[in-house]
This record gives structure tokens, C-alpha cells and sequence, in this order.
């Protein structure tokens, strides 16, 4: 990673207002440090990327803190109306093995060809990984938000599921799908078919089952609607648009729901 070019470093007005209700080390050191562990963000890839200063919304590390700091404690908690539980959401997306998915570790890279993330499961004699690109730190680029990179973590999680649980776990193209990214299949389900702690679990008769997009934007939703009263109004607001821009142009199949609408099933 060293003498490599380094992505765009700077704070949006979402990432500004977010970094702001997070205690810098010396007054939280357990968060910064569950944080790092949790997420397995230990790789030398994050060295140059603000690792050694966490406390820096700038920075790509500082960055992903702030994500997981939402992941963490943002959403309240209600039961029916919501999609999933918070603990669920967080669960899936740490990197440490637990009913979701075996053990993986999260680096940073730069070299993403325009990519978000990808996660690579079943390697040999190695650990699962997931890796981060530039476009969701990149100051100024469409995907550099906070809660998109929170979103970001529980979908490529949902990959470590797939592999989990003996799924392929690629994207699709066709379909509904805008031809300009690529898709999942959408399975809808109510909101109490899911009892909360039991997100990963899954069924085929009947159907109950998630896709990686599917459960980033029941996330984005959750967050955009049942979030705690301190969560920042621009972060809301940043999860409705994410996750409407994938519900309109990222299902195979044609999902008519929209966060902010009733929750149809």
C-alpha cells in the first residue's frame, strides 16, 4: 500500500455531523478498541490510511469508525415495524464468527477499479476477507457517507452468509436491474417474520430469505426510520436516499416498496 496513491481525504456534511457524537480515544478508548477488534481492522493495509489515528473523521479509518459507530448504536428498536433489530444488523456485519458466517478480517485497498467493497470467501489455508475500496471514503464521490459505508459492511457480510450457509454468492445483471450496476433478487417478507436475533436464519418453505442488497437496504430503512432522536437528520436522510436508489435500480425483480412509504408486506 505504501508509495500508492491514496484516496481523496476529507469529511463530508454527513461524516462531519456523525464524527461529532463520537468521544475522541482518551475519553472512550473501550469503543475505539471493541471497534478495531470487532472488525477485525488489525491488516498493515489501514497503516497509511489513518490506523494510528482513529479520531480522524478524515481519514479512511477514522471513516469506517464512524460507520460502525452507527451499525452500533444508531437504531432504537421497535419491534414490529421494524425490518430487524439493531444487534441484528451489527451482528452480521462484524468479522469475528458467529451464527452469520465464519471468521474474516476487513482490509483497506485503493485499487478498486470503481468498486465499493468486495468480499472474498472460501480461501484456502487463509482467512475470508472483506476489502474497502476508495469510492466510499473518496471526498465528494456519490458513495462517501457514512451510512452508505454502514450499509456497505452489512452487505459484503451478507456474502460471508452466503458462503456460510452453501450459497452462491455473486450479483445478477438483467431483469429490472438498471444496466448501469449490477443486482440481487429481492425475497419480501413481512416485518414480524423475522423474530429479532434470528436474522440468519432462513427458510424456503416458505420463503424467507436475503439477499446482500435486500439486507442493506432494510438496514438503510431501519436506520432512516427507527433511529434514536440524536442521530443526525442529514443521516436519515442519507439512508432514505441510498436505499431508494437501490430499491429503484438494483432488484432483479421490480420492487414497488420505497422508504417512507408503509412497509407493504
Amino acid at each position: 500500500m505504501k508509495g500508492r496513491p491514496m484516496c481523496i481525504d476529507g469529511m463530508g456534511l454527513v461524516d462531519l455531523a456523525v464524527s461529532r457524537l463520537i468521544p475522541v480515544p482518551s475519553q472512550w478508548p473501550e469503543f475505539f478498541s471493541w471497534a478495531k477488534a470487532a472488525f477485525a481492522l488489525e491488516d498493515d493495509s489501514w497503516d497509511p490510511a489513518g490506523a494510528g489515528e482513529p479520531w480522524r473523521g478524515s481519514l479512511p479509518y477514522g471513516k469506517t469508525i464512524a460507520s460502525i459507530y452507527l451499525l452500533a448504536y444508531a437504531i432504537r428498536d421497535e419491534y414490529i415495524p421494524q425490518w430487524h433489530a439493531r444487534g441484528d444488523y451489527l451482528a452480521a456485519a462484524r468479522a469475528m464468527p458467529n451464527p452469520y458466517h465464519g471468521p474474516f478480517y476487513i482490509r483497506f485497498m485503493n485499487n478498486s477499479g470503481g468498486s465499493e467493497a468486495h468480499s472474498d470467501t472460501g480461501r484456502t489455508a487463509a482467512r475470508d476477507r472483506t476489502d474497502m475500496y476508495c469510492p466510499v471514503f473518496d471526498l465528494g464521490g456519490k458513495s462517501d457517507d457514512p451510512v452508505n459505508r454502514a450499509s456497505v459492511l452489512v452487505h459484503e457480510a451478507w456474502h460471508h452468509w452466503q458462503y456460510h450457509k452453501g450459497y452462491q454468492s455473486g450479483h445478477l445483471g438483467g431483469g429490472a436491474i438498471d444496466p448501469s450496476v449490477e443486482g440481487d433478487y429481492y425475497y419480501p417478507h413481512g416485518t414480524g417474520d423475522f423474530d429479532f436475533g434470528q436474522l440468519w436464519k432462513f427458510s424456503l418453505s416458505p420463503l424467507r430469505f436475503h439477499s446482500p442488497y435486500q439486507v442493506q437496504v432494510e438496514f438503510s430503512a431501519d436506520l432512516a426510520e427507527f433511529s434514536f432522536h440524536w442521530v443526525p437528520v442529514a443521516a436519515t436522510q442519507s439512508a432514505r436516499y441510498y436505499g431508494n436508489t437501490r430499491l429503484a435500480m438494483q432488484f432483479h425483480n421490480r420492487v414497488n416498496y420505497r422508504i417512507g412509504q408503509p412497509r407493504p408486506f
